[in-house]
């Protein structure tokens, strides 16, 4: 009976996790949305923010932040294509925790760091971007921002339903490990957090490793609410 309260309780943290960051993601884009509806927007042309946009938008991304629990970084990224006047522009208004402080990464001023890297070829951008729809990548290793071990979920702005861009936020793996493991460590069983492609988070054994891939599991494993994008497996 304690094994099934100890599963049930993580699975509650996982969807705690999962609704606090896709809540926040949500309503981030419709600030941004509502931020950026003064203007007009041709279709594929994306924008670029003004001063005061950006300003409003580092309010409410700061905000967002400060109260989250879980999240790392924030932040908009947007592309726009080049054109007769202006060269090709990526967007990245990015904010993190370091300690008890919300600092800037100013990842924007580096345009040809920008370029070789193309965040509109990760997922996290490419998805939300065809679909319109939210996604999540990860676990990754983000070479833009942390170096480490990330989860993003990434939500489309669309303004006069045209997409401009994402919301994203990241999670540190490293960060996710401290608040899972006490509960992984309670269930006796092998016991392993994947996410919907069972690509492994964290687990209370050596024998997953953050990052690999679950490829086979015996036929007594169970998944606990196979559909959630964050997935508790027991083995």
């Amino acid at each position: 009976m304690k094994t099934e309260l100890y599963i049930e309780q993580l699975q509650m943290l996982l969807e705690q996790v999962i609704s606090e960051t896709t809540s926040t993601a949500q309503q981030l884009a419709q600030q941004t949305s509502h931020i950026l509806s003064r203007r007009m927007i041709d279709p594929g042309r994306g924008i670029k923010l003004s001063t005061e946009e950006r300003q409003a938008l580092q309010y409410e991304i700061k905000a967002a932040l400060g109260k989250s629990t879980y999240t790392h970084g924030i932040g908009f990224a947007g592309y726009t294509p080049e054109n007769q006047e202006e060269k090709d522009y990526w967007t990245l208004e990015w904010w993190f925790k370091k300690g008890d402080e919300l600092q800037q990464a100013k990842l924007e001023n580096y345009q040809n760091a920008q370029r070789f890297l193309d965040f509109r070829s990760f997922d996290w951008f490419q998805q939300p971007a065809c679909s319109k729809q939210p996604y999540i990548q990860g676990p990754y290793v983000d070479y833009i921002c942390n170096g480490a071990y990330t989860i993003t979920t990434a939500y489309p702005v669309m303004v006069q339903s045209q997409f401009v861009g994402v919301i994203a936020i990241d999670l540190l793996v490293s960060s996710l490990e401290k608040v899972f493991l006490p509960g992984l460590r309670k269930i006796k069983q092998a016991a392993v957090i994947i996410n919907d492609t069972a690509r492994v988070i964290t687990s209370n054994t050596k024998g997953f490793r953050t990052g690999t891939l679950v490829r086979h599991t015996p036929m007594a494993s169970t998944i606990v609410r196979s559909s959630q994008p964050l997935q508790l497996l027991v083995l």
